[in-house]
């Protein structure tokens, strides 16, 4: 029966007591993180992805979980912010000179230590968990944090391709590094979605302004041409021979002026306001042509000198 005498009972079994929250080995944590992907469970092998949490994955699991997204149980927890391919980046890892078979990690063999397949290219270091390692998302490459901070740069020390700070993502974070690094990363993915939904709009603008622009009656087009042809036909036909030429060439560029305006994507107001500005310059320049008193009494002097001679002989 208990509490009769026969036994004592423990404090433990009369109070309950607030249970202590498991410890973590953290080296086997390591070990899982850096030498197996973190959704499939298996030995990362390459090709090796990132995604913006600083998780390492092998890219075919990402790929069946793209797929099927019940491949995997627990998939949703674990990467449920990656939606396509865009949303990893494709490692570019150095690999250990030092690695063969023999080294591989795991799980269950505690007392071996593992060698990693990886090491920074700068410092040579193994990418086993007990340095810090980044990767930079728009080239790939993979470095030690002591590296980069031995080498300030503005271009990747690897590639000697440029990067923001931004671009610096930690791998495997801390639990406390993780929830700022998930705040920043649903900042970009809604920074990047209103991104998008600005270039449809202005797309759709752009297409609806070149649907009216097709549909402008193209006999509007044509009347306002052949009238300006018209106004410059007449006003040489009462000119000398020189001044026809140099008109015929300033009525072929006052037509390569109607071409090219007519095959911007302009109005048609703003067609027909060039076209009759380019005629209202080209007459006033014949107007001004025609009054020139020396020019006639040439010509004029010219023609009746000769036929005095031609009646005295």
């Amino acid at each position: 029966m208990g509490c009769d005498g026969g036994s004592i009972p423990k404090r433990d079994e009369l109070v309950k007591q607030k249970q202590k929250k498991a410890k973590v080995n953290q080296h086997i944590l390591n070990r899982y993180q850096w030498f197996h992907c973190a959704l499939s469970k298996k030995p990362l092998a390459t090709p090796i992805v990132s995604c913006g949490l600083g998780k390492l994955y092998n890219r075919d699991a990402i790929l069946e979980y793209l797929l099927d997204k019940s491949a995997y149980g627990d998939g949703d927890q674990i990467c449920n912010h990656i939606r396509s391919l865009k949303d990893v980046v494709t490692l570019q890892l150095e690999p250990n000179p030092s690695y063969s078979e023999s080294h591989s990690p795991s799980l269950t063999n505690h007392d071996q230590e593992p060698v990693s397949r990886f090491v920074c290219p700068i410092t040579m270091k193994e990418m086993s968990g007990k340095l810090r390692f980044v990767y930079i998302d728009s080239c790939g490459c993979v470095l030690s944090e002591q590296a980069m901070k031995e080498i300030p740069s503005e271009t990747c020390i690897k590639c000697a391709k440029p990067f923001s700070p931004h671009s610096v993502i930690l791998l495997n974070p801390r639990p406390e590094e993780l929830k700022a690094m998930e705040v920043a990363l649903a900042e970009k993915q809604a920074r990047i979605a209103a991104e998008k939904k600005e270039k449809k709009k202005a797309k759709a603008a752009n297409k609806k302004d070149m649907e009216q622009l097709n549909s402008v009656e193209p006999s509007l087009l044509g009347d306002t041409v052949s009238s300006s042809k018209r106004k410059l036909d007449e006003s040489t036909s009462s000119t000398s021979p020189r001044q026809k030429k140099q008109q015929r060439s300033e009525k072929s560029g006052l037509e390569s002026t109607i071409t090219s305006t007519a095959s911007s994507p302009f109005s048609t107001h703003s067609l027909t306001a060039a076209v009759a500005s380019k005629v209202a310059e080209q007459m006033a320049a014949n107007g001004s042509r025609q009054k020139s008193s020396a020019i006639q009494s040439l010509y004029s002097s010219g023609r009746s000198s000769t036929k005095e001679n031609f009646m005295n002989r």
